[in-house]
């Protein structure tokens, strides 16, 4: 997740309708938020509170205003990724996945109603019990150029953590210049793909990157 706004366009879909949809999915969020203490995360009520602002605003059809929203809680969960995945790094990936989820919902070219409603109930019910296991089996740690781009099962590295690990290696000032352009080249990229909320790309071209510098 990142700080990068996209612009979204309100859906085509009557108010009324998505609003009657919301009514029908939210009592059972707002069942699984009422628990705002995550297991061995520590207490999610701050992190429930932006989603529920989320919901209601998504509700009125106002899916600018809501995505703006939702990135508070994604500046926020992106804050507190140093102190959280530590703890337990499958249970915050499960509310990271669930969180990317409600994100790539809201700022789609078009936002689809039950689409926002589902991911945004999805990520209630991770924030309220993030024990639930990621939907997805175990891959083990991915590698690129021998450098670690994933955790143990299978989700890449947050992309800011790796754009640090370059930015050091960059600032040591002892590299030559051809070696210098190729692994600058790969940082410009790496960020360009975090911003871009790709994690996964960005770590390849961090690790890239890192296996120059490391000769």
């Amino acid at each position: 997740m990142r700080n990068l706004m996209l612009s979204v366009a309100l859906i085509a879909a009557p108010v009324a309708v998505f609003s009657g949809f919301y009514l029908m999915m939210a009592p059972a969020a707002a069942v699984q938020a009422a628990t705002s203490a995550g297991p061995n995360l520590g207490d999610m009520s701050a992190f429930v509170t932006i989603i529920n602002d989320v919901e209601s605003i998504s509700a009125t059809g106002d899916f600018t205003a809501a995505e703006k929203r939702i990135t508070d809680f994604e500046s926020a969960w992106d804050e507190a990724a140093g102190t959280l995945r530590p703890i337990n790094k499958a249970y915050w990936g499960n509310i990271d996945d669930a969180a990317d989820a409600a994100l790539s919902a809201l700022r789609a070219k078009t936002p689809d109603a039950s689409s926002v409603v589902g991911t945004l109930a999805d990520l209630q019910i991770a924030l309220a019990d993030p024990s639930l296991q990621p939907t997805h089996a175990p891959k083990g740690v991915a590698t690129v150029a021998g450098i670690a781009t994933t955790d143990e099962i299978g989700r890449a590295l947050p992309c800011e953590v790796m754009l640090k690990d370059v930015a050091a290696e960059l600032a040591s000032g002892k590299l030559a210049g051809d070696v210098l352009a190729q692994a600058t080249d790969f940082q410009t990229k790496a960020l360009e793909r975090c911003n871009a909320d790709d994690d996964a790309r960005a770590d390849g071209f961090s690790a890239q990157a890192l296996a120059l510098l490391a000769k």
